[in-house]
Formats: structure tokens, C-alpha cells, sequence
């Protein structure tokens, strides 16, 4: 008989001369092992006293001729013997099985009530539970959600269920679109024929119109007194490039927290060297097919820019729920007048009839989409769970003047149905979040 370092039995064979003993010997009548179903300890037994019972209704019998005399020598006893042992091990091996088994239903059992557990609580109605929360939970709590503690967290970079934070804090306070300031393109339209449009750059007229809106985007800023930070979305283009530059410089290093060129913000595409008569031909076509839908050759159509704009928005709502800008940051997106009309119609959901009612903004004219609610925001549970992050921005009232043929309804909020406009601006958000 061949045993294993644990006791296991590997292999048994008797030697040739007892084969002759053996075949004087009766047949075993059976040398089982019971399959017994798992153990059940809702009665109030014990492990052991269980295990025990079972060992006792599993043995593994041995001819009676054997066991039935104590007097057996020679190879005979040594096979009585070998089968003495054998059964040991057997009956070791179905008691470390059986004992494996109720560990699993223990285990079984416990998952349930966790899971049961789990149940209630999400069942149960969410209220402010701040008061009982202890401290060391509170603080659990503030580790699992990194964006509570200020920092990027990217398991929340998603637009689906959730992803919307209850403390509003970790959205940027403010949105503020910037059209660049004046370019030789605005006062030449043949400077387009001989200098690509990407190269473009400000007039003199126009450096100083992107230093004095920076110093007007610092009044509004400036107006909470609180401390702030900027985070600078630009178009590649080189107008909008100094148009950056002039608005930065009206702030110290330690105010501008990032900046970062977009492509997606760059100017609608009319095609590369433009020829002033063919582009006049071509914009008068444009009357005819349809401003919005109508694509220049070699270039884009409104309906591309709204496509490139979509993605864009997608991905910066992402970041923003992600507590990308929180800690009081503001946005500022330096872009081009179809573009930002465009970002706006994507942002609050124009139609195309809306959208083609709407001017295009002056060279840098700062234009504001304000957080909202502006108190309490903080309180455990809310506030806003269900509302889509950009519905929680408006345009404040010296934006909409700027923004020629934009009505009150357009540029509120996208969450309320069509139509509903002034009943929703006549109510506070936070009464109809609470």
C-alpha cells in the first residue's frame, strides 16, 4: 500500500503472496462512500455533532471473516490490517469533506444576509443622515468619492446614471465662452486668399479688445470674493491663440489652473485659400440650399461643426463630472462666432430654425453660463441627482443681450419640455430639486 505525505491513499496492491489469501476471503460487501446532502445547521446542531453522526453511516466495511476473528496472523492479518487503515483514511477523508461542505453553506448563508441587508438599505428612504454619521464614516466616505475631497476621480468620467454629482461644488462655477478678438480676417476678407485661415492673425484693435475682456472676465470673477481658478479651453487657430494670451496675462500664474487646444473649436471650414468671387458665388448658393445644411467645397457645413461640437461637449461634461474644474475653477472657452453659436444650440438644444434666428457674438464679448443653484449646495442626499449636468447651467441676464434673437426659454436650462420655459424660470431649482 502506497501512502501519500497527507495520508492519502495513492495506490493499493497486494503483494503476490497474499493473493492466494485473498481469494479464500469472502467479497467485501461494499467499501462506500455516502453522498449526503449539504449539512443543515438551522436545527441548532453542531458541526461536529453532525460530522459526527454521518461518519458513524459511512464506514467502509470489511469481510466478517476478518473482522469477526482477532487471532488472524500471517499475510491474512496483514491484509485485515491494510483494511483496517484503508478505512480510516476513508473515513478521514469523508469527514474533511463533509466539514468543507458546511463551511460552504456557513458561507452561503452569510452572503444572503448581506445581501439582504444591502436590499433594505437601498429600499430605504434617502434622507439627511449627516447628524448620525460618524466621523470616521464621514470620512470613508469623503476617501470613496475622490471628487468630494477636490480631486479628478475617473470612475465617475461617464454621462450615465450617477455620474451627475449631489454636491454641486465639484462643477465648475461658471462657463464662459469668448469669440477672439479682432482679426485682419474681420476687416479683410481678402486676407483670407493669401493667408490660410488657421494663420490668421489679430489686429492691433483686436490685442486690446483680449486684454480688456480678460480684465472684464476678472470683474465678474471678482464680484463673489472668493478665491478663484481659470481653466482655458482655445482653438487651435492663431487668432484665437492671442486672444488667450491677452486674457491670461490680466491674471497671475497661480489663477490659470490648465490649459488645453481643442481642434473640435476651431472656425467652421470654407475651404483652404479662399477666392473672394468664388467665395461670394458660393454664399449666395448657400441663400438658396440652406445656411445650416449647406457645405462649402473643400470645407464644412453648419451640420459638421454641430457633429464635432457634440463630441466635444460629450467629452467635456465627462471631465466636468469627474471634478475635473471643482474647487471654484471657471471655464473659458476661446473659440469663433459660429462655433460658439453652435456649442450653445448643442449645449441647451436649439432647433435648426432657433439656432438660425441667433447672431454671432462680438469679438470678445465674454458670454457667462452660470452654475445654479447658487446656495446649499452641499446637503447630504442632493440636490440633483436626476437633472443632466448641463441643465444645471443658465446664460446670466447680461449674456442674453449680447446674444442677439436668444429668448428666455432658449438659454435657461434644456430640462423642462419645450414650451414651459417661463413657468420654470418663475420657480427657484432648488424648491423643485428638494
Amino acid at each position: 500500500m502506497l501512502l501519500s505525505a497527507g495520508g492519502q491513499l495513492l495506490c493499493w496492491r497486494p503483494q503476490p503472496a497474499r493473493r492466494q489469501c485473498l481469494q479464500s476471503i469472502r467479497p467485501c460487501r461494499s467499501v462506500r462512500a455516502a453522498s449526503s446532502p449539504p449539512a443543515d445547521l438551522s436545527n441548532g446542531a453542531s458541526a461536529e455533532q453532525l460530522l459526527d453522526s454521518q461518519s458513524r453511516g459511512n464506514s467502509v466495511h470489511v469481510p466478517e471473516s476478518a473482522a469477526s476473528s482477532s487471532e488472524i496472523s500471517g499475510p491474512l492479518g496483514e491484509l485485515r490490517d491494510e483494511l483496517l487503515q484503508l478505512k480510516d483514511m476513508v473515513s478521514q477523508q469523508q469527514r474533511d469533506l463533509q466539514r468543507k461542505d458546511l463551511t460552504v453553506s456557513q458561507l452561503q448563508n452569510k452572503l444572503l444576509q448581506v445581501q439582504q441587508e444591502l436590499r433594505k438599505k437601498e429600499d430605504a428612504p434617502k434622507g439627511d443622515t449627516s447628524s448620525s454619521m460618524r466621523p470616521l464614516e464621514a470620512q470613508q466616505k469623503a476617501i470613496a468619492d475622490r471628487r468630494g475631497l477636490g480631486m479628478y476621480d475617473a470612475r465617475y468620467h461617464s454621462t450615465s446614471q450617477g455620474a451627475t454629482p449631489h454636491d454641486l461644488r465639484v462643477l465648475p462655477r461658471r462657463i464662459i465662452l469668448v469669440r477672439h478678438a479682432e482679426s485682419q480676417g474681420n476687416v479683410d476678407n481678402f486676407a483670407y486668399s493669401y493667408t490660410p485661415d488657421p494663420q490668421v492673425p489679430l489686429t492691433d484693435r483686436g490685442h486690446e479688445q483680449a486684454r480688456a475682456g480678460g480684465e472684464q472676465i476678472k470683474k465678474i470673477l471678482q464680484s463673489e470674493q472668493e478665491a478663484f481658478k481659470l481653466f482655458f479651453y482655445m482653438s487651435p487657430y492663431k487668432r484665437s491663440k492671442q486672444t488667450y494670451e491677452g486674457i491670461a496675462a490680466q491674471f497671475g500664474r497661480n489663477i490659470v489652473a490648465g490649459t488645453q487646444e481643442e481642434v473640435q473649436l476651431r472656425e467652421q471650414d470654407f475651404g483652404n485659400f479662399q477666392d473672394t468671387a468664388g467665395k461670394e458665388r458660393e454664399k449666395s448658393e448657400r441663400l438658396r440650399f440652406g445656411r445650416f445644411f449647406y457645405r462649402f467645397p473643400n470645407g464644412e457645413s453648419g451640420a459638421d461643426v454641430y457633429d464635432r461640437m457634440t463630441i466635444f461637449e460629450d467629452h467635456i461634461v465627462r471631465d466636468i463630472n469627474a471634478g475635473r474644474f471643482s474647487n471654484n475653477t471657471n471655464l473659458v472657452l476661446v473659440s469663433h462666432g459660429l462655433a460658439l453659436r453652435i456649442f450653445l444650440m448643442r449645449w441647451f438644444h436649439w432647433s435648426v430654425d432657433e439656432f438660425m434666428n441667433v447672431y454671432n457674438p462680438p469679438n470678445c464679448a465674454p458670454i457667462v453660463l452660470e452654475r445654479q443653484p447658487h446656495g446649499d449646495e452641499g446637503r447630504a442626499g442632493g440636490p440633483v441627482a436626476w437633472i443632466h449636468t448641463k441643465a444645471l447651467y443658465r446664460l446670466t441676464e447680461d449674456s442674453k443681450e449680447i446674444i442677439k434673437g436668444c429668448t428666455d426659454e432658449m438659454c435657461s436650462t434644456s430640462v423642462m419640455p419645450a414650451g414651459t420655459g417661463e413657468i420654470w424660470n418663475s420657480m427657484d431649482l432648488q424648491d423643485i430639486m428638494a
